[in-house]
């Protein structure tokens, strides 16, 4: 019996070397995927994960294609990263390791990482998860605005700032790390709090998962994984708290992410 997988390409990456992978999967796997794709059952939304009970994720491409997918994913879904080229600290499966690694999966010979990811509010509106990190960022270039960040009162900054990333142990080797935070181990319970051109420095704040408030004096935008992008108004209040899970495939000869980044 066939599994059940979502299955997303990189845009612009269908070519036949694609094209032959997706005849590879399509004998072990039954493929489903709001793209037109060879071989793939196309359907009209995210929904299906549920209605036919799918039970993993493939996405053919690097880092920034499985950012876009897992945000539709519940945590019981296994993730699977093929990278095509590209650094791939999330894509760990190879390419040119595909037919082995579909030997192995079949064979349970893998391991899941239980990856934390983060929710935001917008005073009502819920945000997709995030893997990597949140960055809010202001809007009007003309004036710095002001942060008021609270972190169940532990934590109480008022301070002028461009931005503020708050990542996951996952997004450490992303955005954050290109801010000059902390790379940390992608299994531990944290966020981070960056700063991002604070008008005095400031340091990084590594913090359990609690809830953490913010409020900015002027029009602002939360980014979500690089990707998504949410209007947020003067004084409205961002919540942003630990979401669901995302189960990540890795094989078990996988590099550290940590490692990668090193390379």
């Amino acid at each position: 019996m066939k599994i059940k997988a979502i299955i997303a390409v990189k845009e612009g990456m269908v070519n036949q070397e694609v094209t032959n992978m997706l005849s590879m999967l399509k004998e072990h796997f039954e493929l489903f995927s709001i793209q037109d794709l060879p071989y793939v059952k196309k359907v009209d939304s995210y929904k299906v994960i549920e209605s036919e009970n799918i039970s993993s994720a493939i996405t053919i491409g690097g880092d920034g294609t499985l950012l876009g997918l897992s945000r539709y994913l519940p945590e019981y879904v296994e993730v699977i990263g093929i990278n095509m080229g590209g650094r791939g600290v999330l894509a760990q499966i190879e390419k040119d390791r595909l037919g082995e690694f579909i030997e192995d999966y079949l064979s349970k010979n893998y391991i899941i990482e239980k990856r934390m990811r983060l929710k935001a509010k917008i005073s009502d509106l819920e945000t997709v998860n995030v893997l990597n990190e949140f960055y809010i960022q202001r809007a009007n270039f003309n004036q710095t605005p002001i942060f008021f960040i609270n972190v169940e009162n532990i934590v109480n900054i008022k301070e002028k700032m461009d931005g503020l990333i708050i990542s996951t142990p996952s997004g450490s080797t992303g955005y954050n790390y290109s801010n000059r935070g902390p790379v940390v181990e992608q299994d531990l319970e944290l966020m981070i709090l960056n700063p991002v051109m604070p008008l005095k420095v400031l340091p990084v704040i590594i913090v359990k998962p609690y809830n953490i408030n913010i409020q900015v004096s002027s029009h602002a935008y939360i980014v979500a994984d690089g990707q998504l992008r949410y209007e947020v108004l003067p004084g409205e209040t961002i919540t942003i708290y630990k979401g669901d899970y995302l189960s990540l495939v890795k094989l078990k000869s996988s590099t550290s992410q940590i490692n990668k980044i090193l390379k």
